[in-house]
């Protein structure tokens, strides 16, 4: 009896206790409701977010854009080179990624391994594949909605373009208003005569030949009025002659690679010969073949040039080697390998000849059915009067090709993105030009922020450079990234620290804009440029695909590339295998920017309480992405440690992204360091 009465109060001190919620182990707060989900944490109450996104219906809402080396990025074959059918075999991996469209690295036969000096901007690589290859690219992506945009270079081309070694071998070159040519240029600008620039650079104007002048390639006859001291050289159709065998004629042409050839007498004071002439240099009169004393070599006194039938002044002192017509420099703002394209006066550029040979060439991707281009270097196509002139030229150079586009029967309009790395005023007025540009100041705000444990100001950095862009275009497309194949990896600006890595993807992947991703991203590649400390090849290195498969390398030094980078664990397919791998995180995000019009096109507002006057909480970035009636509430925590955050005015039951941990209990949220949750509204 005592036993039972002893039970009785014990059930009965059990019942009390729990309903003043004295033993609330085994309690559950359903903070997570419906889609959220998720158990206790056993930690004050809070219970762990569970991400539940809606089903992704197939269809890419958002405009996420792969960028990708062609030569690195897959090789197809054994060769070593990445290819284009490299990028095909690869199209469900783009697609894993959420990508709409590929940008491609130049496909065009180049001087250089990464195709930005244009050999021919109407064929394709050989070493990249064929017309058929790329054909068979843009076919395939399309089937799995992914659009293709070739990288095209206005700005420049390959000094191993024919365009260019016609026009540096003859003034009377078809092609020799293609580039900027000055025998002194200094002066030439000061006198307002070349369009396209309003200051003198040396640097950036470099010698035609090895010599003081230009050569020329073609049948030339030689006249040598040796009584007046002149000599005239024209152009012929005559038949080219052999050096003359008559020993007692000494007066010679030497020419090109140590050509010497005999003339022939013709009067008694006159000697002429017809020539295959082929000089990178021009040439000499000699009256020697083998003495080299000056009163044996005949040259010009100045170094000026000589003009096809006009007689021209030979002197024996201190002469100088005879150039072409042919200026004796060439303008190249990048290098001596990229001579600067010209377009001569901009009122008159759509009947430039240089402007149309362009289009033309644009023409032929677009029939084939490239669905947009991203422009090289737009900064420079015009220095004088940047950047007004350069975005009235664009405005006509997209006009131009997006009229043929739609003439062509493609939907909608061309895609077109330019390269303007400016400070974000000066950038913003190329949207005068171009639907597209890319926005550099995001990912520098972006990177300061994560290396500092601020998130606060972020919000009111991207609304302010978002606002100065629509005050140029209503309807502007910012291009958001991280970095690309000229800046030093994102990974290695955040200290290889993989939890910045994974919070920066999702920062890109949650921010207004259309996203872009460079290859090695999403796998964490680190390297710096060339500027900074490394080899340019460090930071395009190869995709590794599989955990011991070989790498495209035979397009640069294997010194050039930091192996590392090419284990077996960083590997696609090591990643693809870790559900918490950097490339999962890139892969969910974009799944879910894909699957939310918010996120996809949204606007982005401040949050009223998480902002940049919130001293209190200064590595919180917090915002929301609305599109209609749709809203969503993205919150990220910059700093090292975890913070416990109030909501109480915003809905916490449905999350449909996490990366990191994330705890809520009512309004409150308890969000992990360097961790990033998304709420439905």
């Amino acid at each position: 009896m005592k036993r039972l009465s002893l039970y009785l109060i014990l059930g009965v001190l059990s019942l009390v206790l729990a309903a003043c919620g004295k033993d609330d182990r085994n309690k559950v707060i359903p903070s997570g409701g419906g889609e959220n989900g998720g158990g206790n944490s056993g930690s004050d109450d809070f219970v762990a977010v569970t991400a539940a996104p809606k089903a992704f219906d197939g269809n890419k809402k958002a405009d996420i854009t792969y960028q990708l080396l062609v030569y690195s990025f897959a090789d197809s074959g054994t060769d070593g080179w990445g290819d284009i059918k490299g990028v095909t075999q690869h199209l469900d991996y783009l697609d894993a990624m959420g990508a709409s469209a590929i940008w491609l690295s130049p496909i065009h036969p180049s001087d250089s391994y990464h195709g930005y000096d244009v050999q021919d901007y109407s064929a394709v690589n050989p070493k990249l594949g064929t017309d058929a290859d790329l054909q068979e690219l843009i076919s395939k992506a399309h089937e799995k909605n992914i659009k293709i945009y070739l990288d095209y270079v206005l700005n420049h081309s390959g000094t191993g373009n024919a365009w260019f070694k016609s026009a540096s071998s003859s003034a009377s070159s078809e092609y020799r208003n293609f580039y900027v040519f000055s025998d002194a240029p200094q002066a030439d600008i000061a006198a307002g005569k070349i369009p396209s620039l309003s200051s003198y650079d040396a640097a950036k104007w470099h010698k035609t030949s090895s010599g003081n002048g230009a050569g020329y390639t073609g049948r030339l006859h030689f006249k040598l009025d040796w009584g007046s001291g002149t000599i005239t050289v024209t152009s012929t159709s005559e038949t080219a002659q052999p050096s003359n065998s008559d020993t007692s004629v000494n007066y010679f042409i030497y020419y090109g690679d140590d050509q010497i050839r005999r003339m022939y007498k013709t009067s008694s004071s006159v000697y002429e010969i017809t020539l295959d002439f082929d000089s990178s240099w021009g040439f000499l009169v000699r009256t020697s073949s083998t003495s080299w004393d000056n009163n044996t070599k005949w040259g010009s006194a100045t170094g000026a040039p000589i003009s096809l039938g006009t007689p021209y002044a030979i002197t024996s002192t201190n002469p100088e080697n005879i150039p072409f017509g042919a200026a004796s420099y060439y303008y190249g703002a990048f290098w001596s390998g990229m001579p600067d394209l010209n377009y001569g006066e901009l009122s008159s550029v759509e009947t430039n000849a240089t402007f149309n040979a362009l289009a033309s060439s644009a023409k032929k991707w677009i029939d084939m059915g490239v669905d947009g281009l991203r422009l090289d270097a737009v900064l420079y196509i015009y220095e004088k009067n940047a950047p007004a002139s350069n975005a009235s030229f664009l405005g006509k150079w997209y006009e131009r090709c997006n009229s043929y586009y739609k003439a062509a029967g493609r939907p909608g309009n061309i895609y077109m993105v330019g390269e303007a790395w400016t400070a974000t005023d000066v950038m913003a007025s190329y949207y005068e030009g171009l639907p597209a540009l890319f926005d550099f100041e995001y990912w520098d705000r972006l990177s300061w922020a994560l290396n500092n444990s601020t998130g606060r100001y972020f919000v009111k950095d991207v609304l302010n450079i978002r606002n100065i862009c629509r005050a140029k275009r209503s309807d502007f497309i910012e291009a958001t990234k991280l970095t690309n194949h000229d800046q030093t990896r994102a990974a290695t600006q955040l200290g290889r620290s993989l939890p910045k890595e994974k919070l920066a993807a999702c920062v890109l992947l949650t921010s207004p804009g259309s996203p872009y991703v460079y290859q090695g991203e999403e796998l964490g590649y680190w390297g710096k440029i060339g500027a900074e400390g490394g080899a340019d090849e460090q930071v395009r290195t190869p995709v590794k695909w599989t955990r011991t498969g070989s790498v495209p390398s035979s397009w640069t030094s294997a010194s050039n590339i930091d192996k590392n980078m090419l284990s077996s664990d960083i590997s696609v397919e090591a990643q693809e295998a870790d559900a918490g791998s950097l490339l999962n995180v890139y892969k969910t995000f974009a799944r879910l920017r894909n699957s939310y019009v918010s996120l996809a096109f949204g606007e982005m507002s401040a949050h009223s309480k998480y902002n940049d006057s919130n001293a209190s909480d200064e590595s919180i970035a917090c915002w929301y992405m609305t599109s209609g009636s749709e809203k969503l509430l993205v919150v990220h925590n910059f700093g090292s440690s975890s913070k416990t955050l109030d909501f109480s005015g915003d809905k916490l039951d449905k999350a449909v992204a996490l990366n990191g941990s994330a705890e809520v209990k009512g309004g409150s949220l308890k969000l992990g360091a360097y961790s990033s949750v998304v709420f439905l509204q």
